[in-house]
């Protein structure tokens, strides 16, 4: 927990958070930037897969893949299609922000991945979201 208010000028300098409903408005294949450290090999062999880990901050493009989701309220889905030019993210990229594409506005926050192979598409935690902003500000 934090011991003080982080200042907001401290906050500005890292990211710039979202208007309310921001994701809403997107359209489909919006520019997404992923940046965090994950999962940079997969090791496989006859038992689980051993997952090599490098501490680099790293970034790769993807896209908003929009619609109406059962979850769409909350989540955001995006592509993790590394061979049609979109990044991906995977374990180890939980919590890292989700930008759009080529600004500082974090639009979302790196959740989860469908699949052992982080291949496929993955999900996001909304920060456009009104209780998430509300919650955000009261520490600022």
């Amino acid at each position: 927990m934090l011991g003080e208010p982080v200042p907001t000028s401290l906050v500005s300098e890292c990211a710039e958070l979202p208007q309310e409903g921001l994701v809403d408005r997107l359209r489909n294949k919006t520019p997404v930037d992923f940046v965090g450290y994950g999962v940079q090999e997969q090791i496989r062999g006859g038992g689980p897969p051993v997952w090599a880990w490098l501490r680099v901050r790293l970034y790769a493009p993807s896209e908003l893949v929009s619609g109406k989701l059962n979850h769409s309220d909350e989540f955001m889905k995006l592509a993790l299609n590394p061979g049609d030019g979109s990044g991906g993210t995977c374990f180890g990229d939980s919590g890292g922000p989700d930008l759009q594409g080529g600004t500082n506005t974090v639009l979302a926050v790196n959740s989860y991945v469908t699949n052992s192979n982080c291949t496929g598409v993955g999900y996001s935690a909304r920060v456009d979201t009104p209780a998430v902003l509300e919650w955000i500000n009261s520490f600022l």
